[in-house]
């Protein structure tokens, strides 16, 4: 890779999105795992259910969180993927 591109400028506006619906579905739910592997789970999940949404640079696009647009998509595409990994067979 060229020293030439600065990756860690490319955001995807989604994933703070999905940490925030992750989290709120969390306190919503207690009895939902909370193991990091059911986490990371659900949030690759979700991830993929959703259109990734790149921007460069902040200057670019207003913040994640002040885009409200796509809060529902992304609530259920959490919902989803919640669901999908509780149905697994888990490591207990």
């Amino acid at each position: 890779m060229s020293p030439l591109y600065d990756l860690d400028e490319l955001k995807n506006r989604n994933e703070e999105k999905v940490w925030t619906a992750i989290e709120e579905y969390l306190a919503a739910h207690p009895g939902v795992c909370r193991c990091r592997d059911c986490i990371l789970d659900t949030a690759a999940i979700a991830l993929n259910r959703l259109p990734a949404r790149y921007q460069v640079s902040a200057s670019h696009e207003s913040a994640p969180t002040e885009d409200t647009s796509h809060d529902a998509e992304v609530k259920e595409a959490v919902v989803a993927a919640s669901a999908l990994v509780a149905r697994r067979p888990h490591h207990f």
